[in-house]
């Protein structure tokens, strides 16, 4: 259902009440470089989820997901063929700074980074926070 959500440019008003959600529900700016963490609802993953009714339609959003795509609100349309990775790989994380736009196999190469400590690059992408 969020998927259909991200293929569309919502209302002013859908978009301000999902910011103040996002709002509300993060811990704020933190300090500088720092992660925004979600401290609302989480998935069995561990991601942060945020469950809101747009158009009458109750939606499960991926709170790093959304915070992405309110940034970017008309300058990227998110597809269910790209990720919004963790740079940081904390998944907890909603800072715009710390997220990357990229495809699965570049998201799947970040594992590797995690458990070697190093990041050597992803080919056009952001290297990873160590």
């Amino acid at each position: 259902m969020a998927s259909a959500f991200y293929a569309s440019v919502p209302s002013f008003h859908t978009v301000q009440r999902l910011k103040n959600l996002v709002e509300q529900k993060s811990g704020g700016a933190g300090a500088a470089g720092a992660c925004r963490l979600w401290v609302g609802e989480h998935d069995r993953y561990g991601y942060g989820v945020l469950r809101a009714t747009v158009a009458g339609k109750r939606i499960h959003f991926l709170a790093h997901r959304l915070a992405f795509f309110l940034h970017f609100l008309g300058t990227k349309i998110l597809t269910d063929t790209m990720n919004v990775s963790h740079i940081c790989h904390n998944k907890t994380c909603i800072k715009v700074e710390h997220l990357s736009y990229e495809p699965q196999s570049v998201n799947n190469s970040r594992k590797k980074c995690l458990a070697t400590r190093e990041c050597t690059g992803h080919h056009g992408y952001p290297k990873c926070f160590m």
